[in-house]
């Protein structure tokens, strides 16, 4: 199987080291920042906190930029949602049809938010494994930012 990466790519292979915050293993610290979004935002402050701290550990530094980048990429189109919804319920409104504005709004947003779920276990599963995976859109922003 060929390599998304080129030659002088990020390795595959589990990390070694520990993250400068809690002292965790890399590859823990970096799937707690995908993993703890569905705590509370955990995931979301863990990732500033690594993204602060670490100064040698590129791989917990690249999957926290990720994370963070993931994060935004899901409100951003949860809000891009809401405003075509409310441009759609304006629009329907006119017949009495502005339910359907909602109902549309709402499957999109549960759309888009299965597909944050799924990139987020996906991205944490593969961050245990040691590798430096890139996600779709975000993968290529995080890998720029880490790598300045």
């Amino acid at each position: 199987m060929s390599s998304p990466y080129p030659e002088s790519g990020p390795p595959s292979g589990a990390p070694g080291g520990k993250t400068s915050f809690m002292n965790l293993d890399s590859n823990l610290g970096a799937m707690l920042c995908y993993i703890l979004n569905f705590v509370c935002c955990l995931g979301l402050v863990l990732s500033i906190v690594f993204l602060i701290t670490e100064k040698e550990n590129r791989f917990v530094k690249f999957h926290a930029v990720q994370s963070l980048f993931l994060l935004a990429l899901e409100i951003v189109a949860g809000i891009v949602i809401q405003i075509l919804g409310m441009i759609l319920s304006l629009a329907l409104n006119m017949v009495n049809m502005s339910w359907i504005a909602g109902l549309l709004t709402w499957f999109l947003g549960c759309l888009v938010l299965l597909i944050y779920l799924i990139l987020v276990v996906v991205a944490g599963i593969k961050a245990y494994g040691g590798q430096w995976y890139k996600l779709p859109i975000v993968g290529e922003f995080a890998w720029k930012t880490v790598n300045k």
